[in-house]
């Protein structure tokens, strides 16, 4: 199991741990997610069908839309929010959706996301110091 620890920038504060999901892509929380179920619903989107519960997400961003601080305000009742986010691009309806559901948000990774995490890497942010700590499967 190899650990590594790399740099970024804090978008919104806070510490958390969870399994990584992965994709280079955007995503709409407004009508691409069910805050219900947890699940990722926009058929195009290489997430189809699976869930973003307890899940660090890692996305270029999400798709703007100022249904996003609503639909994670209804998943993080229910419990089926992520519990983190690390995005290349930041979106500011989702770092608003995360400021008020006290979800941590991270950019500007001092490596390429998409090249160092992968899909089931735990993964830990700590956005007040500036750190994501990727520990790999296998």
């Amino acid at each position: 199991m190899s650990k590594m620890r790399i740099k970024c920038r804090m978008v919104v504060p806070g510490r958390a741990t969870g399994e990584a999901i992965v994709s280079k892509s955007r995503l709409s929380f407004w009508g691409g997610f069910d805050p219900v179920s947890g699940k990722v619903t926009d058929a195009k989107s290489p997430l189809f069908g699976q869930s973003l519960k307890d899940k660090v997400v890692v996305l270029i961003s999400s798709k703007g839309s100022s249904g996003t601080s609503g639909s994670l305000d209804i998943a993080k009742k229910l419990g089926n929010a992520p519990v983190a986010f690390i995005n290349s691009e930041v979106d500011a309806l989702a770092a608003l959706g995360c400021v008020v559901q006290e979800i941590p948000f991270v950019t500007d990774l001092e490596k390429d996301p998409f090249k160092v995490i992968a899909t089931g890497d735990v993964v830990i942010v700590d956005a007040e110091n500036g750190l994501v700590e990727v520990i790999k499967r296998g």
